[in-house]
C-alpha cells in the first residue's frame, strides 16, 4: 500500500466520490485551477500515487479515508464541512452533479437543484435516489414540469452565477 501525507489524506477526505477515474479528474482540476503553490505540488503528488494504483485500490483507499479520516481542527472550508456531514450516521449520498461538478461553471448554468425522484415515470434519476443538478434556464423549466406532473419534489433551489450558488430556500422548505 501506498503511503500518504497528512495533506494528502485531507485531499482525499474532501473528494466527491471514491472511483480513481473521477477522483483524478477532481483532483486534476484542482491542480490547473489552484493559486496555492502548496496545494498544486500536494495534488500533483496525490495524483502520481493515485495513478499507480489499480481501480480496485484505489476505490478502497479512498473509501477507507473518506469513512475513517478525521481532521485535526474544525472544518474550515467547505470541502471539508461537506465532507464531514458525508460521514455523519445516515448522511445521503446524492446522485446527479457533485457540488464542485464543471458543469457549475458553464456561463449557461443558472440554477442548482436537490431533489427526490418520487416517479419511475421521471426523465432523470431512480424512484427513491436524491439528486442535485446543475441546470439552464430551459432545464430548470423542465424540472418545474416534472415537479408538476410528480415526478420528482424540488427540496432545494440556488441561482448559479459564475459558479456562486445563492440559495432562495432551505432543504424541504416549502
Amino acid at each position: 500500500m501506498i503511503t500518504m501525507t497528512d495533506d494528502e489524506k485531507r485531499m482525499v477526505f474532501q473528494l466527491e466520490g471514491c472511483h480513481r477515474h473521477d477522483s483524478v479528474q477532481e483532483i486534476a482540476v484542482l491542480c490547473r485551477y489552484t493559486r496555492d503553490h502548496d496545494k498544486k505540488i500536494t495534488a500533483e503528488n496525490l495524483l502520481k500515487k493515485l495513478r499507480e494504483l489499480s481501480e480496485d485500490d484505489c476505490r478502497e483507499l479512498i473509501c477507507d479515508i473518506q469513512r475513517n479520516y478525521h481532521l485535526p481542527w474544525k472544518a474550515r472550508t467547505v470541502g471539508e464541512m461537506i465532507a464531514v456531514a458525508r460521514q455523519e450516521p445516515g448522511a445521503r449520498k446524492l446522485e446527479g452533479h457533485d457540488i464542485m461538478a464543471l458543469e457549475r461553471f458553464d456561463p449557461e448554468v443558472t440554477h442548482m437543484i436537490v431533489f427526490d425522484v418520487l416517479s419511475g415515470e421521471s426523465p432523470v434519476g431512480d424512484k427513491g435516489h436524491r439528486m442535485r443538478l446543475f441546470l439552464t434556464e430551459a432545464g430548470y423549466k423542465k424540472a418545474l414540469e416534472n415537479q408538476s406532473r410528480s415526478f420528482i419534489w424540488i427540496l432545494n433551489h440556488a441561482k448559479v452565477s459564475q459558479g456562486n450558488l445563492r440559495y432562495d430556500r432551505l432543504d424541504g422548505e416549502r
